[in-house]
């Protein structure tokens, strides 16, 4: 991996990339405390799936039935054997039952920068991703 710019930026050289899901929802009216508590109950059940490296609950800040949750897994294989098993359904029903609509989008990560951290330029990481 290499640092560039003037913030901790590192590109994903080569090997397997890290996925971002990008999990749009549209919840009920009147639902937003059952949709919440819902979450609040998988959340740490869905944090020991294998490849799975984290996750964010996001509130519209202008339209509070907009919801986003992004997810970020060790790879694409990962996250499509954990959406196509039995469990994340059972997981996530209770959740989709506030959910009007909604919309799944995957993305491979290439960068990650990080404020604060303002090594050389040139300066080179070696080994995994961040």
């Amino acid at each position: 991996m290499a640092v560039m710019d003037e913030h901790r930026t590192t590109r994903v050289e080569r090997g397997p990339r890290h996925l971002r899901v990008i999990f749009k929802l549209r919840i009920r009216d009147g639902s937003e405390a059952r949709f919440l508590d819902s979450y609040a109950k998988i959340r740490h059940d869905v944090a020991e799936v294998d490849g799975y490296l984290g996750d964010q609950l996001c509130q519209s800040a202008t339209d509070p039935r907009d919801w986003v949750i992004t997810s970020e897994w060790a790879s694409h294989a990962h996250f499509l054997r954990w959406e196509a098993g039995a469990d994340h359904r059972a997981l996530a029903a209770p959740l989709m039952e506030c959910v009007t609509a909604r919309e799944s989008l995957r993305y491979h990560v290439r960068f990650t920068t990080q404020a604060g951290c303002r090594p050389d330029a040139d300066q080179v990481l070696v080994g995994g991703e961040s």
